[in-house]
């Protein structure tokens, strides 16, 4: 039986990139998905494609910070399906110059997204899985959440945020049944944002988002007595789901 039959996934910036590689894992792998992103055209062609390989898979055009989106998103969920097993936060934005170049409308819209978009998201599931008594949250994050990059002032401040938001909600919520960890990938990726800050040896070396999906995967199956208020290697952890299933 597939990991995650009969379990409901919501997954953020679904249209491109890791999004989109790991709503098509979690539905592989028996989950239905609901798909979001603000991208109609695209997410529509991703919706299609895994309809066409006979997979479960809804989808709503919604900004995640926008309070009003999200919270209808999350409702016409639990209202088709009754509960949500796991929430990816994956949505993102990316810019790079120097601080004094950095406008207002820009800082908002990186923390809007990164930062803003990962709590309402998660605030608007959190009721649904307490209910449930069991669930997965799983916040993207980045080197740029653990260290500091010259020309990335907001999306570092973004992505630091994201993760004192997550070791705080991984506390709040393991007495719940709730695990909730933060997700690094580990390994140049291919993404709309990476072919706008790699450099030509990253390059070199980036490789499809399918190839860390199965971390994706792993951590949506986790509860507070698995991994738990963790920053996740995905390269890492899914070589080590490979050596474990060939042993």
């Amino acid at each position: 039986m597939a990991s995650l039959a009969g379990r409901v996934a919501l997954v953020t910036g679904a249209a491109s990139g890791i999004g989109r590689a790991v709503a098509r894992a979690f539905a592989a792998e028996g989950a239905a998905v609901h798909a979001v992103d603000v991208q109609s055209d695209a997410l529509a062609a991703v919706v299609e494609s895994l309809h066409a390989d006979g997979l479960t898979t809804s989808s709503s055009v919604a900004d995640v910070s926008v309070p009003e989106m999200v919270e209808r998103t999350v409702a016409n969920v639990l209202d088709a399906s009754g509960r949500i097993d796991c929430l990816a936060n994956i949505a993102g934005v990316i810019s790079s110059e120097p601080v004094e170049e950095v406008s207002l409308a820009e800082w908002d819209r990186i923390l809007g997204i990164n930062l803003r978009g990962t709590f309402l998201c998660a605030r608007a599931v959190v009721p649904a899985m307490k209910r449930q008594g069991s669930g997965s949250i799983i916040n993207v994050s980045s080197r740029a959440g653990a260290m500091g990059f010259a020309g990335m002032t907001a999306y570092c401040a973004s992505k630091f945020g994201v993760e004192g938001f997550s070791r705080a909600l991984a506390q709040e919520l393991a007495p719940h049944g709730i695990a909730v960890n933060t997700i690094t990938p580990g390994t140049p990726v291919r993404t709309a944002m990476s072919e706008t800050t790699y450099s030509p040896e990253q390059r070199k070396m980036w490789q499809d988002p399918a190839v860390i999906a199965p971390a994706f995967v792993h951590l949506a199956l986790q509860g507070p007595d698995g991994l738990t208020n963790r920053y996740v290697n995905a390269w890492d952890l899914t070589q080590e789901l490979e050596v474990g299933a060939g042993s």
